[in-house]
């Protein structure tokens, strides 16, 4: 995997889709709180091997002292979506009760939102967050109606499975 690929074309992903009000979505930006992170230097990028996952996750819980994201780029050719959901699943059952949570997004898992691809789609990414800071901030745009043309699935598997 080319790191310096992946670099720019994170960014570039970021920039002209994750912040980027979306028709489809009810003018919303997929990630509403994206450009601010990113234009306060609140995101973290690493770089994981696909058999250490775990590791990395452990090795970037310090990082959340100063950033909001850390996002582990891994290559999603070495592991499959199925084994990211259920190595995912084990880890926020560990790291939830510590106030951390990981989202994962896999090429191979395609998440639709409205006919909408969220999917990054170049390499697979766990987002590794503090579960009380998402949590505000997911409670805050449902009340702004961040949420109102998501499908119950699409509600269960991105915010509600947190709130349990």
């Amino acid at each position: 995997m080319n790191r310096e690929y992946i670099m720019l074309e994170l960014t570039s992903w970021l920039v002209n889709f994750v912040e980027k009000p979306n028709p489809l979505l009810g003018d919303w930006a997929p990630c509403p709180y994206a450009r601010q992170a990113r234009i306060n230097n609140l995101l973290q990028t690493v770089f994981a091997d696909s058999n250490k996952l775990t590791d990395a996750v452990d090795q970037a819980l310090p990082l959340l002292a100063t950033k909001d994201v850390v996002i582990i780029c891994f290559d999603h050719n070495q592991i499959n979506a199925d084994k990211v959901e259920i190595l995912v699943g084990d880890l926020n059952r560990k790291l939830m009760p510590t106030d951390h949570v990981i989202l994962e997004d896999h090429p191979d898992r395609i998440e639709l939102l409205n006919g909408v691809s969220m999917n990054f789609g170049k390499c697979g990414l766990l987002l590794l967050q503090k579960l009380s800071k998402l949590t505000v901030a997911s409670d805050q745009l449902k009340q702004k109606g961040y949420y109102d043309l998501w499908s119950a699935e699409s509600l269960d598997y991105v915010v509600s499975w947190r709130h349990q």
